[in-house]
Formats: structure tokens, C-alpha cells, sequence
């Protein structure tokens, strides 16, 4: 299991992680790549030194899921309905063109 915060109800969500990977090491890059479209296996090149670690984080990073959530979320997230009429209020900011209006240059009509 692992925590993450539900993108629909924002509270924290125990998601299962469910990895069931086989992986075949051979010496060098050319056979991991001809293997690698005949097996059921990822087959990875043999690095000189193998850090098991980062092979192990990799894998439970990729099996995340993209947008975490709830399959029914506990409580559903509270909007009040409000405006901000700060944002509504665009006659009271002022252009941020009209400035460059003002340095174009003016044609004359002759």
C-alpha cells in the first residue's frame, strides 16, 4: 500500500501496488535488444555494477498511478459555489496591450 492524495476529494487514499515483474540480464545492449522482442521478460543489459535499489525504486515509481484516486470517495469535495468577482472585475484592470498600442508607431493618412 501506498498514500497518496485523491485528485477528485483531495483527502488521503490508500492505493494497493500490485508488481509482478521477470527480469532477464544479459551482457551487453545488442542481445537485450534482440531477446527483448521474443520474451515475455524485460531483458535489461548487465551494468558493471547493479544497484538493486534503483532498479527496485524505478519499478514501484512506474507502478504509481498517473491521477490517484478513490474508487468512491469518502466525503465529496465542498465548493460553496462562490465567484471571485475580483476576477470578474476585468473593466477595472487595465489592458496589458494598450501599452504596446502607444509604441506603435502612427501612419499617416496623406
Amino acid at each position: 500500500m501506498v498514500w497518496m492524495t485523491c485528485q477528485r476529494c483531495l483527502q488521503p487514499a490508500a492505493l494497493p501496488l500490485d508488481i509482478d515483474r521477470t527480469f532477464r540480464f544479459v551482457p551487453n545492449e545488442d542481445d537485450a535488444a534482440r531477446l527483448d522482442e521474443e520474451s515475455e521478460e524485460d531483458v535489461l543489459a548487465l551494468p558493471r555494477s547493479l544497484v538493486l535499489n534503483d532498479l527496485i525504486e524505478d519499478e514501484l515509481i512506474l507502478a504509481l498511478p498517473i491521477v490517484p484516486r478513490h474508487d468512491v470517495c469518502p466525503q465529496p469535495l465542498v465548493f460553496d459555489g462562490g465567484v471571485d468577482t475580483d476576477l470578474l472585475a476585468n473593466d477595472a484592470q487595465p489592458n496589458p496591450f494598450a501599452a504596446l498600442a502607444a509604441l506603435k508607431p502612427k501612419r499617416s493618412t496623406t
